[in-house]
């Protein structure tokens, strides 16, 4: 790896954790320059700006969430399953979302509609070989199974007062999805 990709990496590593706890406006690009072990300067040369940095550690999060997580709509409990395991082990994922969400007045990156929109597709053609029910729209099946997900997930408004373990919230999950999916 060459030193100018080592420093990109670094500071990516640092701004996740960073804009994570902080945002994008309680962010400070001198905390992450000293966590990842670089001079500031090194933001702005790679990034640009502190906007800039968030949008590269968001679309990077974005990203590796879509490729680690590929829908099967044959198989949306699983599906469900391996998000809810995502948002457990990787709680930066929700927390960047939701600062994204709160302090910018844009889309999603085109790649996360882009995703969405195959998701889509793929639980449509799931509905219409009848292996999961038709009775609600692929859109609302969607986005039910997103927001399930997160039951239990680290700093998640889905969360509640609940002393089930992440394995009985998990279990829980599965079995819940398949009886809305159910045809």
């Amino acid at each position: 790896m060459r030193k100018s990709d080592a420093t990109k990496q670094r500071l990516i590593e640092a701004a996740t954790v960073e804009f994570a706890t902080y945002g994008i406006a309680g962010g400070r690009v001198d905390r992450i320059a000293a966590n990842a072990k670089c001079n500031k300067q090194a933001i702005y040369a790679y990034f640009e700006s502190k906007d800039g940095l968030f949008d590269a550690v968001y679309d990077r999060m974005v990203n590796a969430t879509i490729q680690s997580i590929p829908i099967d709509a044959n198989d949306l409990p699983a599906y469900a399953a391996r998000l809810f395991d995502r948002y457990r082990t990787h709680p930066e994922v929700l927390r960047l979302t939701r600062w994204h969400n709160l302090e910018r007045n844009t889309l999603p990156p085109q790649m996360a509609l882009d995703a969405a929109a195959e998701k889509i597709a793929a639980i449509r053609a799931a509905q219409k070989s009848g292996v999961i029910t038709c009775r609600y729209k692929a859109e609302d099946l969607l986005e039910l199974l997103l927001s399930m997900a997160k039951v239990g997930a680290e700093g998640s408004p889905e969360s509640g007062p609940s002393n089930a373990s992440p394995d009985d919230l998990r279990k829980t999950l599965i079995d819940a999805v398949k009886k809305i999916v159910a045809p």
